[in-house]
């Protein structure tokens, strides 16, 4: 059983390193294939033991990811952006899962669960699917389409190519980090992806898919009249007869686009019946339409919208992308302040302390927990019941403790975590800029 990485990259000098580093225990060669970069991204790969190979780029990602597969000699590829990484915990994980379907030649890959993250807001979740790095290297199993390329099994053609894998996304977790505003903003990926797709619509006007994909790149650019102009046009262009895995995401990047351009509530709750009833299993109807319940002022019913998406979002495993799932912390906060604008108090309590145990330092979570139990409870019960989330002797803990109390303006708490504080770390207190988040 030999192992194949495969990467193509251009000017990723600052990515390529790890992404071949953290898998020099697992893998038995590093493919690296070189589109022109003119950084330090082949000297890098060269000294971490890849072998180089060059393709003259002609607009085409999986022409450049055919090629890579075409240069490995692995039975197994492994095939990452250079942006792309499992995480500790998964790495460990590869080979077994590799061994324990080699035998069965029916079965050509494995799924991980690619979490899209935002390195620039503390790799807080952007997205999440399920998504095949992990493949036999057949002849039949090839890159297919210029951009936004897809791994197809060319002798399934009643499946609609897809690869057959085994799904071990519970486990097998790959960070994507290509998102980041910063990255994309620096690399102009948004423009490049959109001149790229505009090419291949002239050549295909009615391919939905395509339509989707211009829709997502304006729509991450911000250009949102735009994005909800070509997602008309990838609904309008759907074909009923199929089910094709990125048609949910169309109706969502429409209830977006429309919630964003201010579009009527009665415009959205069409759109938003007409998806659901075809793909009630996805998050993200009911977060864009419960925030825009709220918007409205229909809070009891944003709250059971939002539940709704949290409760789909909870055991969700598909390969259709989803931003509700990957952004589930935001879910709950916009849950939070619908149960806030109800009064609802024990709720507020809850979903406050769940924020709080995924990062507890958030000012405004804290703000919220504090101000929503002083409303009930003494001030003893509440430096008690806080202990469950902060550990006293921490002089960052006592600090954030004392700063919300303040806010509050509760002087029973800041007398209390004033008390708590050692001379030294009062003479610290008078010197710190207090940042809230």
């Amino acid at each position: 059983m030999y192992i194949s990485q495969c990467i193509i990259a251009k000017n990723e000098e600052e990515n390529i390193g790890y992404c071949l580093s953290h898998l020099k225990t697992v893998v038995d060669e590093q493919i690296v294939v070189d589109s022109g970069s003119t950084d330090r991204t082949v000297e890098i790969a060269e000294k971490l033991g890849a072998k180089i190979f060059h393709f003259d780029w002609i607009n085409d990602f999986s022409a450049a990811r055919n090629f890579a597969l075409d240069q490995a000699k692995g039975d197994w590829i492994i095939f990452l952006d250079c942006d792309e990484y499992f995480t500790e915990s998964s790495v460990g994980l590869i080979k077994k899962y590799i061994k324990e379907i080699n035998g069965n030649r029916n079965i050509n890959g494995i799924y991980g669960e690619m979490i899209n993250i935002d390195r620039d807001k503390n790799a807080i979740g952007i997205s999440k699917n399920i998504s095949p790095r992990i493949f036999r290297k057949r002849k039949n199993i090839r890159y297919r389409k210029p951009i936004h390329e897809v791994l197809s099994d060319f002798n399934r053609e009643e499946a609609n190519l897809a690869v057959l894998a085994v799904d071990r996304g519970a486990n097998l977790k790959i960070l994507h980090t290509g998102y980041d505003k910063g990255v994309i903003s620096e690399k102009n990926k948004n423009e490049r992806n959109i001149l790229m797709l505009k090419i291949e619509l002239e050549q295909n006007p009615t391919d939905s898919q395509l339509n989707l994909y211009i829709s997502k790149s304006y729509f991450m650019d911000g250009a949102y009249e735009e994005a909800l102009e070509y997602a008309r046009n990838a609904l309008k262009y759907m074909d009923e007869s199929k089910q094709l895995l990125f048609y949910p995401i169309i109706y969502s990047t429409m209830l977006t686009s429309m919630f964003l351009t201010r579009a009527t509530y009665d415009e959205m709750k069409v759109v938003y019946e007409e998806a659901v009833s075809k793909y009630a299993f996805y998050p993200d109807y009911y977060r864009v339409m419960g925030v825009t319940e709220m918007r409205e002022g229909n809070n009891e019913r944003a709250i059971e919208l939002l539940e709704k998406c949290i409760e789909c979002c909870k055991n969700y495993n598909s390969f259709v992308e989803s931003l509700a799932a990957g952004q589930i912390d935001k879910v709950y906060s916009e849950l939070l302040n619908a149960y806030i604008r109800t009064d609802n108090k024990p709720r507020i309590v809850e979903i406050s302390v769940a924020l709080l145990n995924g990062e507890k330092y958030s000012y405004e979570n804290l703000f919220i927990l504090i101000r929503t139990l002083l409303t009930s409870e003494s001030e003893e019960n509440i430096i008690e019941f806080l202990t469950k989330l902060y550990d006293y002797t921490k002089f960052k803990d006592k600090l954030y403790l004392l700063k919300v109390s303040e806010k509050c303006e509760n002087d029973k708490m800041i007398s209390y975590f004033n008390s708590i504080l050692s001379e030294e770390e009062k003479q610290a207190v008078k010197g710190i800029q207090y940042e809230k988040k």
